[in-house]
């Protein structure tokens, strides 16, 4: 998947993606799972030594100083939102930070826009950026679940599912998987809107357990060596 068809839609939706995205409850049931998550691994890692690959509008500035996005417009959101942070339009395969710059890194619903050779390529470069012992923290939706669902690809977007053995994989030398947990178990569209901040809390135990491979995303965190 080449950059300029994720650019672009991104600039067009930039203004809106916040309501649009995250307006309603299905979006605030994946975003309090996903910041519980971000809080949790994150815990003690100072934001200014963090950095956030695709950083869009800024959902998760509060855990990184610096971020890079190739949308131009998503960063108009987010610095608007973090006018003293850092933000870079750049790829998260070619970023402009210098080698072991940063503790910590994270990529959240980046990898799902992109072709598997891309996302070997942005570990290697999160990588070079990260220190020895630093974290890195990705997400992408889970192969398993799609097989279940029997889910269609249509275009390019959030289309490459993947296993923790992929990443494994394309982690080898470079990290090694230290914690894995998911997020959105549950169906969440087929629940009631009432019920779905009251069930979430059981969705969020259940995804620490082995049935995370089933959940809708997997999270990841790689420790470099």
């Amino acid at each position: 998947m080449h950059n300029r068809p994720i650019q672009q839609y991104y600039d067009e939706l930039a203004a809106a993606y916040d309501e649009d995205r995250f307006g309603n409850s299905y979006g605030q049931y994946l975003h309090a799972q996903e910041q519980g998550i971000m809080q949790t691994w994150l815990e003690g890692t100072a934001p200014q030594a963090t950095l956030d690959l695709g950083c869009g509008t800024g959902r998760f500035l509060r855990y990184a100083h610096y971020g890079v996005d190739l949308s131009g417009q998503m960063l108009v959101q987010a610095q608007h939102k973090f006018p003293d942070h850092q933000l870079v339009q750049a790829s998260i395969t070619n970023t402009p930070f210098a080698d072991q710059q940063f503790r910590a890194a994270f990529s959240l619903h980046v990898f799902f826009h992109l072709d598997k050779a891309i996302i070997q390529q942005a570990i290697r470069e999160a990588h070079r950026i990260l220190q020895p012992g630093g974290v890195l923290i990705v997400d992408f939706p889970t192969a398993a679940r799609r097989r279940l669902v029997k889910y269609q690809k249509d275009g390019w977007h959030g289309n490459t599912a993947l296993s923790v053995d992929e990443v494994r994989q394309y982690a080898n030398g470079l990290f090694f998987i230290e914690k894995q947990q998911g997020a959105m178990l549950f169906p969440v569209h087929r629940i009631p809107k009432k019920l779905r901040q009251p069930v979430r809390w059981l969705d969020t135990l259940l995804c620490r357990t082995f049935l995370r491979q089933w959940a809708s995303y997997c999270f990841v965190c790689l420790r470099r060596l």
